[in-house]
């Protein structure tokens, strides 16, 4: 058993084949579900605060354990308790929703509904693209029930993505964009 202080909030345990036979413990049972996983923690966490100088009472520590050919490592992290971990979120990135539309009168047919929606605050583009007309909202976070149901009474087809978008934006001709629902059902 080898046991190494990476800094002063991690600590390192190198258990190879023989030290894991020793404490009667495998990879697969070395866990807190287990009492005597859990004896073979302590006893582990106890040996590594003697020869570190580390203490564990009253933090947090966190227990990652990873296999490998001959034996297992043990990463202790400890934390205070008072101390909150930090929890990343990863933001939804704008992943655009395109409605296809065979004609110019559904097009207009459904950017009057969308209008007449309340709360219509999305950032949305027309493209014409092989006499078809080409409805991007970019804001795929605000299409929610009411909104996504009432453009499919219209469209023909709907594709999500970003590539899809990239295509329109190279090959398309543009009749309208940022706000073009509020732009164009303004005016009908």
């Amino acid at each position: 058993m080898n046991i190494e202080q990476i800094d002063s909030t991690r600590i390192l345990i190198s258990l190879c084949d023989k030290d894991m036979e020793s404490y009667s413990v495998t990879f697969d049972s070395l866990g807190l579900t287990e009492l005597h996983s859990r004896k073979v923690i302590r006893e582990l966490m106890y040996r590594a605060s003697l020869r570190t100088g580390i203490s564990f009472k009253n933090k947090r520590v966190l227990i990652e354990a990873l296999k490998y050919e001959h034996g297992c490592l043990l990463l202790l992290t400890i934390s205070d308790k008072q101390k909150r971990r930090k929890i990343y979120k990863i933001k939804y990135y704008n992943d655009s929703y395109i409605f296809v539309f065979d004609d110019v009168e559904s097009l207009l047919a459904c950017i009057k509904a969308l209008y007449g929606i309340n709360g219509n605050k999305y950032s949305s583009s027309v493209y014409l693209y092989n006499n078809k007309y080409y409805l991007v909202i970019n804001s795929a976070s605000a299409l929610k029930g009411r909104y996504k149901n009432t453009i499919s009474e219209f469209c023909i087809k709907q594709f999500r993505g970003s590539a899809y978008t990239a295509f329109l934006l190279e090959h398309a001709k543009l009749l309208s964009e940022k706000n073009a629902v509020e732009v164009i059902g303004g005016k009908l």
